[in-house]
């Protein structure tokens, strides 16, 4: 394995690890907001059901409140998320699974971005265009990617 790829994804591990701890900064915010405890603490209500104290909220619900209220750090910590996974995909499933895998991965964030296509807050608002926007991307991107190496095969058996 050669540096470029290591090197990346060092890059890619230090971008998620600091934006999602920014993030989970951000979305401390939601113990000193007991009228939100309601609607945005989907994993704590999960577990625990109704939420009474603090001390009932579990961590994951802090990245809710952050992309609800403040997506900047959400979106970047996503965004290098999903880099990491497109970085390992093509890593390990070379050219042959790799423009399905595309293909899955943005219809995934399609569907995920239909979850909160009518969110009331700004935060849910961004997230969605930017689940859209990457959703399309990856489909364009594995269309790219398939149409260049099936070229790049047919260049390839023309000249033997």
């Amino acid at each position: 394995m050669s540096i470029k790829y290591w090197s990346q994804v060092g890059v890619g591990f230090l971008a998620f690890g600091f934006t999602a701890l920014f993030s989970w900064y951000e979305g401390s915010a939601l113990l000193d907001d007991p009228w939100e405890w309601k609607y945005s603490t989907p994993f704590s209500e999960m577990i625990h059901g109704s939420i009474s104290t603090k001390e009932q909220i579990v961590d994951l619900d802090f990245f809710v409140y952050a992309a609800k209220f403040s997506p900047l750090f959400p979106s970047m910590m996503m965004m290098s998320a999903s880099y990491l996974l497109v970085l390992l995909g093509y890593r390990f499933l070379k050219h042959r699974g790799f423009p399905l895998f595309l293909i899955l991965f943005g219809v995934m964030y399609l569907l995920m971005s239909a979850f909160i296509v009518s969110s009331p807050t700004t935060g849910g608002n961004i997230l969605f265009w930017l689940f859209v926007l990457m959703g399309l991307f990856l489909i364009i991107l594995a269309t790219l990617f398939h149409f260049s190496s099936s070229l790049g095969i047919k260049k390839q058996s023309k000249q033997a």
